[in-house]
């Protein structure tokens, strides 16, 4: 799969939005969020990336991952198409109506930058409106940073 950014196949850190078919709010969707977890941890293994924060929204997801960036396009890809077929059955929705084509991505160059990113990845809830803390979002990396709790998915902490 060719990408976009061909410039960006050099980086390996990068800050990705991907959102669900017209902003609608699948997340509600009872087990999707557990999907997506799976998911996630399938397709580092299968890319030997690292997630260093993510979160689950329900209209779209942040994720803040290292990986080689010739594999960027190759992973998003993996991970959308493994939801969209576990949660096609239960909503009864055409594939083509789950996710939006494409995603965003920024190539993280500092530590600044990559701090500014898990910050907001971490508040996105609370401007939401889910929860009053970063740490209460359940589908969030947040927990892995301000508890002792590890979340739902392993995440890489060793990147300063």
């Amino acid at each position: 799969m060719g990408t976009r950014f061909p410039d960006q196949k050099d980086f390996s850190c990068f800050f990705v939005t991907t959102t669900f078919f017209n902003w609608q709010a699948l997340g509600k969707a009872g087990g999707l969020y557990e999907s997506m977890a799976d998911s996630l941890r399938f397709c580092a293994r299968k890319y030997n990336a690292e997630l260093s924060g993510y979160v689950f929204m329900p209209t779209h997801i942040h994720l803040l991952i290292f990986i080689d960036g010739a594999n960027i396009a190759a992973f998003m890809r993996d991970f959308k198409k493994y939801v969209a077929q576990k949660i096609i059955p239960e909503l009864k929705i055409e594939t083509e109506k789950v996710w939006k084509k494409g995603f965003d991505r920024v190539a993280i160059e500092t530590e600044t930058v990559f701090r500014v990113k898990l910050e907001y990845i971490h508040n996105n809830p609370v401007i939401a409106g889910e929860v009053s803390n970063p740490e209460d979002w359940k589908w969030s990396s947040a927990r892995a940073y301000f508890t002792d709790d590890q979340g739902i998915i392993p995440i890489f902490k060793d990147w300063t």
